[in-house]
């Protein structure tokens, strides 16, 4: 990587020349550019909800239970960008520049998951299906120096190194869940309603609740930074404007802080709550869930380093009221762009 960039530079200022006066070429230029990113360097996203899982595809039948599990690779930062740019040449070679840049993530399938029995006779029964879709938007910042050809040719060759640094964004996530199986209901039940979670246990009911939900949450990052490097040419028009392409390579991960929830929706078939009503004795049982019925443990969770025994990590009843916690996670941003763009310079 070391030889690549040397050599880039080499290319860089062998276009440049020493005859010009300095103060022809001293200034400030604004820049604008608009392009595609794809992930490079790719490393696991999955899911840290064991509902979701890691893509794991579960079957069943008489023989026993068998399942296979894949890790899925890619990159959060992935997508359109939108970057604007000031900067400051302070000689013919060398400057300084500042760029901001939005990120307009592409939807990626994070992870599913699925489970069915087989029959006898080689029937299949869907029993579990979810699946998490995320997109990011992100606004980033890139102070960077400035290596460039010679600014009185019309083609300009040029290379930026620089840091990345996350200003502000979010991961939108979204998630839908089919359990035939009662698993989702076994978790969320004691704490969005503890009293008809009591009253099954006191039951013995031993019959699966089956569930469809669809959620919707956002995840924030925590202080990153990482590291950007470009190499493109630029086009003169005239002594004010220039055209330009470039390659862009961002190497960032982000440490995730919290995922809050902002929308939710949990369905349980009405026939099922009409012979629960009649079982335990209990009138007007709810069988639908939205977002406001959601308590602090399922609203918001919390991303810590380490878990210990005193920590909010179990969905329970006694403490429904504090945020989840969980071990926190990194996500991947690294990507590789092609971007176009116009750039003015002031004499």
């Amino acid at each position: 990587m070391k030889n690549i960039i040397s050599i880039l530079l080499l290319c860089v200022l062998s276009n440049s020349t020493f005859a010009q006066d300095i103060n022809d070429y001293k200034g400030i230029y604004f820049g604008l550019k608009t392009g595609y990113a794809i992930p490079v360097a790719k490393s696991t996203i999955g899911s840290p909800r064991s509902e979701v899982g890691n893509r794991i595809i579960f079957s069943s039948n008489e023989a026993g239970f068998s399942y296979s599990e894949k890790n899925p690779f890619g990159s959060r930062g992935a997508g359109t960008t939108i970057v604007g740019s000031v900067g400051y040449m302070f000689s013919e070679n060398f400057g300084l520049e500042m760029e901001f840049s939005f990120l307009m993530g592409t939807k990626i399938l994070d992870a599913s998951r699925a489970e069915s029995t087989v029959d006898s006779i080689g029937n299949t029964t869907r029993r579990y299906f979810s699946e998490q879709f995320s997109y990011t938007n992100m606004l980033r910042a890139a102070p960077m120096l400035v290596v460039s050809g010679d600014p009185s040719k019309k083609f300009i060759p040029y290379a930026k190194f620089g840091v990345l640094l996350p200003l502000a964004g979010k991961t939108i996530v979204e998630v839908n869940i089919n359990d035939e199986t009662g698993e989702l209901a076994n978790d969320l039940l004691p704490v969005l309603n503890s009293e008809l979670a009591d009253s099954i246990a006191s039951k013995g009911l031993g019959i699966p609740i089956p569930t469809v939900s669809a959620i919707k949450a956002k995840t924030t990052g925590a202080f990153s930074l990482g590291f950007t490097a470009k190499f493109g040419g630029a086009y003169t028009i005239n002594d004010k404007w220039l055209v330009f392409g470039e390659l862009e390579m961002n190497m960032l991960t982000v440490k995730s802080k919290e995922t809050e929830f902002v929308d939710f929706y949990a369905e349980v078939p009405g026939e099922l709550v009409m012979l629960a009503e009649s079982i335990l004795e209990i009138d007007n049982i709810q069988n639908v869930y939205g977002f406001e019925d959601l308590p602090e443990i399922l609203r918001l969770t919390i991303y810590e380093d380490e878990i210990t025994d005193r920590s909010n990590s179990t969905y329970t009843s006694a403490r429904k009221n504090e945020p989840y916690q969980q071990l926190t996670f990194r996500d991947n941003y690294n990507s590789f762009g092609l971007l176009i763009g116009i750039r003015y310079k002031f004499k």
